[in-house]
């Protein structure tokens, strides 16, 4: 038995849950972040000035002073701010927040689109009565087809335009690899839609299974090449081309061919096709798009994912070497894919409050005019001062130093994935588990959400509502009463106009004789 392979294996817990991820610590802030809206935020000290315009800080001034009359509401000259005291914020504006959704379970299930989730992205492009837009981006663990054909999908699907620099599939990390390796083999998705998709990220050369199948049939006995699929192929000599890393990026069509293919490579010598190392540690790397173990379809109960096809594969490998295999994964939960969401997730709110800057300008010609001559009063003892009235700087040529989000509110159906991977890595995110997907009510889920709702726009209103009492409470905490002078002197006013009346109601009437 020494002599056995088999004699030295180590039995993990389980094939998927090796990752360390249920050890780490969430992040936590070290630093307050605001509540209040990106939009009520942008005037103050996040906002740096043209330095390649000569008047940047005065047009600054100018604008700042200009929108404390319009959709702002605020009173403001330079970067000192005034609030006044509100029960209720609904100017149009951009939230400090921002959410994350899953797709599958979530927005569709399968071909059917979940009803609710047309409402619930309505509300966050500002169709609520707190007239807010929050940022969102969608991160799923399918994959399969391009990020462009995704996108088209759920704009069709939603009713609204959804951009790939929203979307984050399983395999989108994976386009950093790009320059690490030269042939790989692309595994999974309907025929070789993969294989494009990998070639759209810039990959050299990309085979697939259906390729080395053609080289030799004898890969897989049980499998004969149709006439589709020869169509597809490429031709390529597999015994004279190393594979430099297998990558899986999406569910198996076929797994016997797929597993037969992958194991001999993960065994190989340097990813040659036909050979075997002594050591069973000479082959390619092997890349998962993500680890689900099941996925919620239109079927009643679950069908297994990737997360199957890894069980299977590493139980083979350990079963034939005695070794545990070391796999590189993808998607929810792994800590790769938080941190890339995290920067898709900063530039997409960079974008939508600079697409809200861009909006917020003066009404009128009027009212532009009203703020140059403000800021032409301010500056009248400046030595740049001049006759030529300022320019009001366009928004667009601001720049913005965008803080944090001051919550990430991720929505899934999936507690083993979407749960756990909103509560791994930053206690800033806040998890939403719904009822629409792999979720099974009256279950106890093994990682527990911050909330539970019945669908995406319950949690979209959750959130909203909770945001909203967050940012009233930071507004008022730093406002003041509306100014009681003012009105004082409106009603003094008054009661003088009044008391003028009087007088010239008592005052002796002009008499004309005839």
């Amino acid at each position: 038995m020494s002599d056995s392979p088999k004699a030295n294996i180590h039995k993990s817990t389980s094939f998927l849950n090796n990752d360390g991820i249920d050890q780490l610590k969430p992040m936590a802030r070290t630093k307050r972040v605001s509540s209040l809206s990106l939009s009520d935020q942008w005037s103050g000290t996040g906002l740096s000035k043209l330095s390649s315009a000569k008047n940047s800080h005065k047009d600054l001034t100018q604008l700042s002073s200009h929108r404390s009359n319009t959709s702002l509401n605020r009173s403001r000259r330079g970067s000192s701010a005034i609030r006044h005291k509100k029960t209720v914020i609904d100017h149009q504006r951009v939230a400090s927040y921002a959410f994350a959704f899953d797709i599958d379970g979530v927005i569709v299930r399968g071909p059917e689109t979940i009803p609710e989730a047309r409402d619930a992205l309505k509300m966050l492009n500002g169709e609520n009565k707190y007239n807010i837009k929050v940022p969102y981006i969608f991160i799923t663990n399918g994959g399969g087809r391009s990020e462009a054909a995704r996108c088209k999908d759920l704009s069709t699907r939603l009713g609204v335009e959804v951009t790939e620099d929203q979307v984050i599939q399983g395999h989108t990390p994976m386009k950093d690899l790009v320059d690490v390796y030269k042939n790989v083999l692309v595994v999974g998705g309907v025929g070789d839609t993969c294989r494009k998709v990998a070639e759209g990220y810039g990959f050299e050369n990309v085979y697939i299974p259906l390729d080395v199948m053609k080289w030799n049939p004898s890969v897989s006995p049980y499998y004969k090449l149709t006439e589709e699929d020869l169509a597809i192929t490429k031709d390529c000599d597999f015994s004279k081309t190393p594979i430099d890393a297998i990558m899986v990026f999406a569910d198996s069509r076929n797994w016997a061919a797929d597993q037969q293919i992958i194991l001999e490579l993960l065994m190989s010598k340097k990813g040659t096709m036909g050979t075997i190392s002594k050591t069973f540690d000479e082959g390619p790397p092997i890349y998962f798009a993500h680890s689900d173990f099941v996925w919620a379809t239109d079927y009643k109960l679950s069908r297994y994912g990737m997360g199957a096809l890894q069980v299977s594969i590493a139980a083979l490998y350990q079963e034939h070497t005695g070794k545990e295999l070391k796999v590189t994964r993808f998607g929810k939960p792994q800590r790769g894919t938080f941190r890339y969401a995290n920067k898709v997730l900063g530039q997409w709110r960079k974008d939508v409050l600079d697409e809200h800057l861009e909006k917020v300008e003066p009404a009128t010609e009027e009212d532009a005019n009203a703020a140059v001559f403000d800021s032409e009063d301010e500056e009248s003892d400046s030595e740049d001062d001049d006759d030529e009235p300022l320019t009001v700087q366009k928004l667009s040529q601001l720049t913005l130093d965008l803080p944090p989000a001051s919550t990430v509110y991720f929505v899934g159906d999936t507690p083993e994935s979407d749960i756990r991977f909103a509560n791994s890595h930053d206690t800033s995110w806040h998890s939403i588990l719904v009822k629409t997907g792999v979720y099974q009510e009256g279950t106890t889920p093994k990682y527990k959400p911050k909330h539970t709702c019945e669908n995406v726009l319950e949690a979209v209103k959750y959130a909203i509502e909770r945001e909203h009492q967050l940012e009233l409470k930071e507004w008022n905490a730093g406002a003041v009463d509306v100014p009681v002078v003012l009105n004082e002197t409106v009603q003094t006013n008054e009661s003088s106009d009044k008391k003028d009346d009087k007088e010239e109601d008592h005052k002796p009437k002009a008499t004309f004789g005839l």
